[in-house]
Protein backbone atom coordinates (compact mmCIF):
# COMPACT_ATOMS: atom_id res chain seq x y z
CA UNK A 1 0.00 0.00 0.00
CA UNK A 2 1.36 3.39 -0.98
CA UNK A 3 1.47 6.63 0.98
CA UNK A 4 -1.54 7.78 -1.03
CA UNK A 5 -3.76 5.11 0.48
CA UNK A 6 -7.33 6.50 0.48
CA UNK A 7 -9.14 7.44 3.65
CA UNK A 8 -11.98 4.99 4.36
CA UNK A 9 -15.14 5.62 6.32
CA UNK A 10 -16.89 2.56 7.72
CA UNK A 11 -20.52 3.43 8.49
CA UNK A 12 -22.22 0.94 10.81
CA UNK A 13 -26.01 1.30 10.98
CA UNK A 14 -27.68 -0.13 14.06
CA UNK A 15 -31.17 -0.62 15.45
CA UNK A 16 -31.56 -2.85 18.51
CA UNK A 17 -28.57 -5.03 17.62
CA UNK A 18 -26.58 -4.45 20.80
CA UNK A 19 -26.04 -8.22 21.06
CA UNK A 20 -24.24 -8.30 17.70
CA UNK A 21 -22.76 -4.82 17.44
CA UNK A 22 -19.45 -5.52 19.26
CA UNK A 23 -18.60 -8.16 16.66
CA UNK A 24 -19.26 -5.70 13.83
CA UNK A 25 -17.25 -2.90 15.47
CA UNK A 26 -14.39 -5.21 16.38
CA UNK A 27 -14.21 -6.55 12.82
CA UNK A 28 -13.88 -2.95 11.63
CA UNK A 29 -11.22 -2.14 14.23
CA UNK A 30 -9.26 -5.28 13.32
CA UNK A 31 -8.54 -4.34 9.69
CA UNK A 32 -5.04 -4.93 8.33
CA UNK A 33 -5.29 -1.78 6.20
CA UNK A 34 -2.16 0.37 6.67
CA UNK A 35 -3.91 3.59 5.73
CA UNK A 36 -6.26 5.78 7.74
CA UNK A 37 -9.89 4.88 8.35
CA UNK A 38 -12.69 6.00 10.61
CA UNK A 39 -15.58 4.05 12.09
CA UNK A 40 -18.93 5.84 12.38
CA UNK A 41 -21.67 4.00 14.26
CA UNK A 42 -25.19 5.34 13.78
CA UNK A 43 -27.80 4.24 16.29
CA UNK A 44 -31.33 4.63 14.94
CA UNK A 45 -33.03 5.34 18.29
CA UNK A 46 -32.61 1.82 19.66
CA UNK A 47 -34.45 0.81 22.81
CA UNK A 48 -31.96 -1.86 23.90
CA UNK A 49 -28.51 -1.17 25.41
CA UNK A 50 -26.90 -0.13 22.11
CA UNK A 51 -25.92 3.30 23.48
CA UNK A 52 -23.91 1.75 26.30
CA UNK A 53 -22.14 -0.59 23.88
CA UNK A 54 -21.20 2.29 21.60
CA UNK A 55 -19.98 4.57 24.38
CA UNK A 56 -17.79 1.77 25.76
CA UNK A 57 -15.52 2.14 22.69
CA UNK A 58 -14.57 5.70 23.59
CA UNK A 59 -12.74 7.55 20.83
CA UNK A 60 -12.17 4.39 18.78
CA UNK A 61 -15.45 5.11 17.01
CA UNK A 62 -17.50 8.17 16.15
CA UNK A 63 -21.00 7.61 17.61
CA UNK A 64 -24.06 9.22 16.08
CA UNK A 65 -27.36 8.94 17.96
CA UNK A 66 -30.62 9.64 16.12
CA UNK A 67 -33.35 11.03 18.35
CA UNK A 68 -36.15 9.42 16.33
CA UNK A 69 -36.22 6.09 14.55
CA UNK A 70 -36.00 6.79 10.82
CA UNK A 71 -34.91 3.48 9.34
CA UNK A 72 -31.86 2.49 7.35
CA UNK A 73 -32.12 5.44 4.96
CA UNK A 74 -31.95 7.93 7.82
CA UNK A 75 -28.94 6.09 9.26
CA UNK A 76 -27.18 6.24 5.89
CA UNK A 77 -27.81 9.98 5.66
CA UNK A 78 -26.54 10.67 9.17
CA UNK A 79 -23.50 8.43 8.81
CA UNK A 80 -22.47 9.92 5.49
CA UNK A 81 -22.90 13.47 6.81
CA UNK A 82 -20.50 12.64 9.65
CA UNK A 83 -17.93 10.95 7.41
CA UNK A 84 -14.75 12.20 5.72
CA UNK A 85 -13.62 9.20 3.68
CA UNK A 86 -12.97 8.98 -0.03
CA UNK A 87 -14.29 5.40 0.06
CA UNK A 88 -17.41 4.61 2.10
CA UNK A 89 -18.06 1.08 3.38
CA UNK A 90 -21.47 0.29 4.85
CA UNK A 91 -21.78 -2.39 7.51
CA UNK A 92 -24.99 -3.54 9.17
CA UNK A 93 -24.50 -3.97 12.92
CA UNK A 94 -25.27 -7.70 12.77
CA UNK A 95 -22.67 -8.44 10.06
CA UNK A 96 -18.87 -8.65 9.95
CA UNK A 97 -15.94 -7.58 7.81
CA UNK A 98 -13.06 -9.91 7.04
CA UNK A 99 -9.68 -8.62 8.19
CA UNK A 100 -8.51 -7.72 4.66
CA UNK A 101 -11.69 -5.97 3.52
CA UNK A 102 -10.27 -2.44 3.28
CA UNK A 103 -6.93 -3.54 1.85
CA UNK A 104 -8.49 -5.49 -1.02
CA UNK A 105 -11.04 -2.76 -1.78
CA UNK A 106 -8.29 -0.10 -1.80
CA UNK A 107 -6.20 -2.10 -4.25
CA UNK A 108 -9.23 -2.66 -6.48
CA UNK A 109 -10.19 1.01 -6.34
CA UNK A 110 -6.68 1.99 -7.42
CA UNK A 111 -6.99 -0.24 -10.49
CA UNK A 112 -10.44 1.12 -11.36
CA UNK A 113 -10.34 4.89 -10.74
CA UNK A 114 -13.60 5.48 -12.62
CA UNK A 115 -15.66 2.96 -10.64
CA UNK A 116 -18.28 4.30 -8.21
CA UNK A 117 -19.24 1.04 -6.50
CA UNK A 118 -17.22 -2.01 -5.47
CA UNK A 119 -19.03 -5.09 -4.22
CA UNK A 120 -17.54 -8.26 -2.82
CA UNK A 121 -18.70 -11.76 -2.07
CA UNK A 122 -18.80 -13.27 1.37
CA UNK A 123 -20.20 -15.93 3.68
CA UNK A 124 -23.47 -16.47 5.48
CA UNK A 125 -23.09 -17.18 9.20
CA UNK A 126 -25.50 -18.04 11.99
CA UNK A 127 -26.00 -16.37 15.38
CA UNK A 128 -22.85 -17.88 16.82
CA UNK A 129 -20.72 -17.11 13.76
CA UNK A 130 -20.62 -20.58 12.21
CA UNK A 131 -20.38 -20.43 8.42
CA UNK A 132 -23.56 -21.66 6.74
CA UNK A 133 -22.73 -20.86 3.14
CA UNK A 134 -19.64 -19.44 1.50
CA UNK A 135 -19.31 -17.34 -1.66
CA UNK A 136 -22.60 -15.52 -1.38
CA UNK A 137 -24.21 -14.38 -3.66
CA UNK A 138 -24.09 -17.30 -6.08
CA UNK A 139 -24.92 -15.12 -9.07
CA UNK A 140 -24.05 -11.46 -9.59
CA UNK A 141 -23.93 -9.08 -12.51
CA UNK A 142 -20.80 -8.47 -14.49
CA UNK A 143 -20.08 -6.79 -17.80
CA UNK A 144 -22.71 -4.35 -19.10
CA UNK A 145 -24.45 -3.84 -15.78
CA UNK A 146 -26.47 -0.81 -16.88
CA UNK A 147 -28.28 -2.66 -19.66
CA UNK A 148 -28.93 -5.67 -17.46
CA UNK A 149 -30.42 -3.53 -14.71
CA UNK A 150 -32.72 -1.82 -17.17
CA UNK A 151 -33.72 -5.19 -18.65
CA UNK A 152 -34.75 -6.78 -15.33
CA UNK A 153 -35.16 -4.02 -12.73
CA UNK A 154 -32.69 -5.48 -10.26
CA UNK A 155 -28.95 -5.50 -9.62
CA UNK A 156 -28.20 -8.93 -8.09
CA UNK A 157 -25.58 -7.14 -5.98
CA UNK A 158 -25.18 -8.42 -2.41
CA UNK A 159 -26.59 -6.69 0.64
CA UNK A 160 -25.45 -3.56 2.45
CA UNK A 161 -22.38 -4.93 4.23
CA UNK A 162 -20.73 -6.03 0.99
CA UNK A 163 -20.88 -2.59 -0.68
CA UNK A 164 -18.27 0.19 -0.91
CA UNK A 165 -19.00 3.49 -2.68
CA UNK A 166 -16.86 6.43 -3.75
CA UNK A 167 -17.66 9.61 -1.89
CA UNK A 168 -17.97 11.54 -5.15
CA UNK A 169 -20.87 9.26 -6.14
CA UNK A 170 -22.67 9.32 -2.79
CA UNK A 171 -22.47 13.11 -2.77
CA UNK A 172 -24.66 13.05 -5.89
CA UNK A 173 -27.34 10.67 -4.60
CA UNK A 174 -27.47 11.30 -0.85
CA UNK A 175 -29.31 12.25 1.25
CA UNK A 176 -32.00 9.73 0.37
CA UNK A 177 -35.64 10.12 1.38
CA UNK A 178 -36.01 8.20 4.66
CA UNK A 179 -39.79 7.77 4.25
CA UNK A 180 -39.23 5.76 1.08
CA UNK A 181 -36.03 4.11 2.32
CA UNK A 182 -36.71 2.90 5.85
CA UNK A 183 -35.61 -0.59 4.83
CA UNK A 184 -33.53 -1.88 1.92
CA UNK A 185 -32.04 1.61 1.51
CA UNK A 186 -29.02 0.21 -0.28
CA UNK A 187 -31.10 -0.97 -3.25
CA UNK A 188 -31.68 2.49 -4.78
CA UNK A 189 -27.97 3.24 -4.34
CA UNK A 190 -27.16 0.04 -6.22
CA UNK A 191 -29.50 1.00 -9.06
CA UNK A 192 -28.06 4.52 -9.29
CA UNK A 193 -24.49 3.20 -9.33
CA UNK A 194 -25.24 0.61 -11.99
CA UNK A 195 -26.93 3.12 -14.29
CA UNK A 196 -24.78 6.20 -13.65
CA UNK A 197 -21.31 4.75 -13.23
CA UNK A 198 -18.90 1.85 -13.39
CA UNK A 199 -19.34 -1.01 -10.95
CA UNK A 200 -16.62 -3.53 -10.08
CA UNK A 201 -17.16 -7.00 -8.63
CA UNK A 202 -14.62 -8.45 -6.20
CA UNK A 203 -14.89 -12.23 -6.16
CA UNK A 204 -12.86 -12.59 -2.96
CA UNK A 205 -14.99 -13.15 0.18
CA UNK A 206 -14.54 -10.06 2.35
CA UNK A 207 -17.52 -10.13 4.69
CA UNK A 208 -20.03 -12.22 6.62
CA UNK A 209 -23.81 -11.84 6.51
CA UNK A 210 -25.39 -13.03 9.75
CA UNK A 211 -28.69 -14.95 9.70
CA UNK A 212 -30.37 -14.80 13.09
CA UNK A 213 -34.12 -14.89 12.53
CA UNK A 214 -34.78 -11.14 12.43
CA UNK A 215 -33.31 -10.41 9.01
CA UNK A 216 -35.83 -8.39 7.01
CA UNK A 217 -34.37 -9.42 3.64
CA UNK A 218 -34.90 -13.12 4.28
CA UNK A 219 -37.96 -13.19 6.49
CA UNK A 220 -40.22 -10.46 5.18
CA UNK A 221 -40.41 -11.70 1.63
CA UNK A 222 -39.85 -15.43 1.85
CA UNK A 223 -40.41 -16.83 5.32
CA UNK A 224 -43.59 -14.88 6.23
CA UNK A 225 -44.92 -14.39 2.71
CA UNK A 226 -48.65 -14.54 3.43
CA UNK A 227 -51.07 -12.48 1.34
CA UNK A 228 -50.93 -9.46 3.60
CA UNK A 229 -47.13 -9.47 3.53
CA UNK A 230 -47.16 -9.75 -0.27
CA UNK A 231 -49.50 -6.77 -0.44
CA UNK A 232 -47.25 -4.68 1.82
CA UNK A 233 -44.20 -5.68 -0.19
CA UNK A 234 -45.97 -4.72 -3.43
CA UNK A 235 -46.82 -1.23 -2.15
CA UNK A 236 -43.36 -0.71 -0.71
CA UNK A 237 -41.73 -1.67 -4.00
CA UNK A 238 -43.98 0.74 -5.87
CA UNK A 239 -42.86 3.58 -3.60
CA UNK A 240 -39.22 2.56 -3.89
CA UNK A 241 -39.27 2.55 -7.69
CA UNK A 242 -41.11 5.87 -7.72
CA UNK A 243 -38.26 7.28 -5.66
CA UNK A 244 -35.63 5.70 -7.92
CA UNK A 245 -37.10 7.09 -11.12
CA UNK A 246 -37.75 10.52 -9.62
CA UNK A 247 -34.14 10.70 -8.44
CA UNK A 248 -32.78 9.56 -11.81
CA UNK A 249 -34.74 12.34 -13.48
CA UNK A 250 -33.38 14.89 -10.98
CA UNK A 251 -29.87 13.69 -11.82
CA UNK A 252 -30.49 14.37 -15.50
CA UNK A 253 -30.72 10.70 -16.46
CA UNK A 254 -33.15 9.77 -19.24
CA UNK A 255 -33.34 6.09 -18.23
CA UNK A 256 -36.46 4.78 -16.51
CA UNK A 257 -36.40 1.56 -14.47
CA UNK A 258 -39.56 -0.41 -15.31
CA UNK A 259 -41.12 -1.69 -12.10
CA UNK A 260 -42.96 -4.52 -13.87
CA UNK A 261 -39.61 -5.98 -14.95
CA UNK A 262 -38.71 -6.53 -11.30
CA UNK A 263 -39.38 -10.25 -10.82
CA UNK A 264 -40.74 -10.09 -7.27
CA UNK A 265 -43.06 -7.20 -8.07
CA UNK A 266 -44.33 -9.05 -11.14
CA UNK A 267 -44.93 -12.10 -9.00
CA UNK A 268 -46.93 -10.09 -6.47
CA UNK A 269 -48.92 -8.47 -9.26
CA UNK A 270 -49.68 -11.98 -10.52
CA UNK A 271 -50.85 -13.05 -7.06
CA UNK A 272 -53.45 -10.26 -7.05
CA UNK A 273 -54.64 -11.00 -10.62
CA UNK A 274 -52.88 -8.00 -12.18
CA UNK A 275 -50.65 -10.15 -14.40
CA UNK A 276 -51.88 -13.05 -16.52
CA UNK A 277 -50.86 -16.68 -16.07
CA UNK A 278 -49.14 -16.66 -19.46
CA UNK A 279 -47.06 -13.56 -18.73
CA UNK A 280 -46.09 -14.79 -15.28
CA UNK A 281 -45.07 -18.30 -16.32
CA UNK A 282 -43.20 -17.06 -19.40
CA UNK A 283 -41.30 -14.52 -17.32
CA UNK A 284 -40.48 -17.09 -14.64
CA UNK A 285 -39.07 -19.49 -17.24
CA UNK A 286 -37.03 -16.92 -19.20
CA UNK A 287 -35.63 -14.57 -16.53
CA UNK A 288 -31.86 -15.28 -16.27
CA UNK A 289 -31.42 -14.00 -12.71
CA UNK A 290 -32.32 -17.15 -10.80
CA UNK A 291 -29.47 -19.07 -9.18
CA UNK A 292 -30.69 -22.46 -10.33
CA UNK A 293 -33.73 -24.49 -11.37
CA UNK A 294 -34.82 -24.95 -7.74
CA UNK A 295 -34.97 -21.18 -7.17
CA UNK A 296 -36.89 -20.70 -10.39
CA UNK A 297 -39.40 -23.40 -9.43
CA UNK A 298 -39.84 -22.01 -5.91
CA UNK A 299 -40.51 -18.55 -7.33
CA UNK A 300 -43.06 -19.93 -9.76
CA UNK A 301 -44.92 -22.09 -7.25
CA UNK A 302 -44.97 -19.41 -4.53
CA UNK A 303 -46.90 -17.15 -6.88
CA UNK A 304 -49.28 -19.91 -7.96
CA UNK A 305 -50.10 -20.93 -4.38
CA UNK A 306 -50.70 -17.38 -3.23
CA UNK A 307 -52.85 -16.56 -6.27
CA UNK A 308 -55.05 -19.59 -5.67
CA UNK A 309 -55.31 -18.55 -2.01
CA UNK A 310 -56.23 -14.99 -2.95
CA UNK A 311 -58.91 -16.12 -5.40
CA UNK A 312 -60.31 -18.60 -2.86
CA UNK A 313 -60.62 -15.86 -0.24
CA UNK A 314 -62.22 -13.48 -2.76
CA UNK A 315 -64.85 -16.08 -3.63
CA UNK A 316 -66.02 -16.47 -0.03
Amino acid sequence: MTATAPLFSIIIDNYNYARFMPYAINSALDQDYPGEYEIIVVDDASNDHSREVMLSYGNKIKPVFLEKNGGQGAAFNAGFAASRGELICFLDADDLFCKNKLSVVAETAARHPQAVLFYNKGSMINKSGTVLESLFPKKSLNGNIREKILAHGETLFPRTSFLTFRRSFLTRVLPCTPYLNRIDADFPLQIFAGILGEVVRIDEPLGMYRIHGDNWFLNYEVMTGNLETCKKFLRRTEKEFYYINTKLKELGCSEHVDLLKHRFHRRNMFIFNQVSWWRYITYALTNPNFNNLKDRWSYLMFGVRRRLEFNANAAK
